[in-house]
């Protein structure tokens, strides 16, 4: 077809103050995409090809053709591209969206946009098996072409960036603690199994998922703040002395000042900073009583303990269940939010210590 029919012209008023800002040499467009965004534009029609060409490159786009599928998988291949554009017939033998299985093999991966003057069900269906992130229908206004483009463009930016944060989570999550355990050989395993504990127990408190999630990640991290702590603290095998404990209460402050990077998790960090408080007010660092730390910061601290108790230490053998149900009773009301308290002391004498065990396929 000829691309003159798929492509008005935007002479006239159509013609808008939006021009004059794609021709600012410096602009961002409306979406916040930068300007200068790499395109490979594959067509069989070098009419196509020019004009297309010329509407990304007054987009500000710079902008590499290629005119058959050979030439497109070799230019991929060789340099970085933010977008592939494509026509989906290129010739008679070779679909556009083929390139995206090249497309998809790259790091990071190029996303891949199909235009079409002959769309068909099956063609769309075998775009979308190869993964292509858009199609666009001719005839089609530039206007509608570029937009699609910077979506695209913008959406594949913004899913990198949060598989990066993910990824740097994973290390936060997995490296931090490890590094607390090697500081102090006798929690091994504490964060992992307090994370357990505490999504189990919000689990049956009824505590929100969004809420679970950030308690989990505050269960794993709660004794963050012993990096400041003195080895010789933290490995001492007899009593500490007043002053050493002194020096261990500030742990939840110093975790709560590590952690100040997590700036969009401020519950993440209130219940890291609470985690030694107590109901009756004689905990510390800041002296809360009651339900001034909210409940999944509340359920953080009986986990806490739970898990002291029921594991060896180097100090202590593991606490029996009847022993800690007893304890949790005693201290309902004193140490433990009451009804918390009564909860775990009422599940682990009807299950032992089964009451804390994951629920079938949850992940912590």
């Amino acid at each position: 077809m000829h691309f003159s029919d798929a492509f008005p012209s935007r002479r006239g008023p159509a013609a808008t103050d939006a021009d004059a800002s794609l021709r600012s040499p410096h602009a961002i467009d409306a979406l916040g995409h930068r300007r200068g965004a790499r395109v490979l534009l594959v067509d069989d029609e070098p009419e196509v090809l020019g004009l297309v060409r010329t509407i990304l490159e007054r987009a500000g786009y710079a902008v590499t053709s290629a005119p058959n599928l050979e030439r497109a998988v070799g230019a991929l291949s060789s340099a970085p591209f933010e977008l592939v554009l494509t026509d989906l017939y290129l010739g008679d033998t070779e679909l556009g969206h083929q390139i995206a299985e090249v497309a998809r093999s790259r790091r990071p991966h190029t996303p891949v946009v199909v235009m079409t003057g002959r769309p068909t069900f099956d063609a769309a269906q075998g775009a979308l098996r190869h993964r292509v992130d858009d199609i666009v229908v001719k005839p089609v206004d530039p206007d509608h072409l570029i937009a699609t483009c910077r979506r695209v463009i913008r959406d594949t930016d913004l899913a990198r960036r949060n598989q990066e944060l993910e990824s740097a989570n994973r290390v936060l999550t997995s490296v931090l603690p490890r590094t607390i355990e090697m500081k102090d050989p006798t929690t091994s395993g504490h964060a992992a199994r307090v994370v357990g504990y505490t999504d189990t127990l919000a689990a049956r408190c009824g505590v929100d998922a969004e809420q679970r999630a950030s308690l989990r990640l505050a269960a794993l991290l709660h004794d963050i703040g012993k990096i400041g702590v003195p080895d010789s603290i933290l490995r001492k095998p007899g009593p500490l002395t007043p002053d050493e404990m002194e020096v261990v209460k500030r742990h939840p402050a110093m975790g709560y000042e590590v952690l100040a990077p997590l700036a969009e998790h401020g519950d993440v960090r209130d219940w890291v900073y609470q985690h030694h408080e107590r109901w009756d007010g004689k905990g510390y660092p800041q002296g809360l009583a009651g339900e001034e730390v909210a409940l999944p910061g509340r359920i953080l601290v009986l986990a806490e303990v739970y898990d002291a108790l029921v594991e060896e230490r180097s100090y202590k053998p593991a606490w029996p269940v009847e022993r800690i149900v007893a304890l949790f009773r005693e201290q309902a009301g004193r140490h433990f939010d009451p009804d918390l308290a009564r909860l775990v002391a009422d599940g682990l004498e009807r299950q032992g210590k089964r009451f804390f065990a994951a629920a079938a396929g949850q992940l912590f």
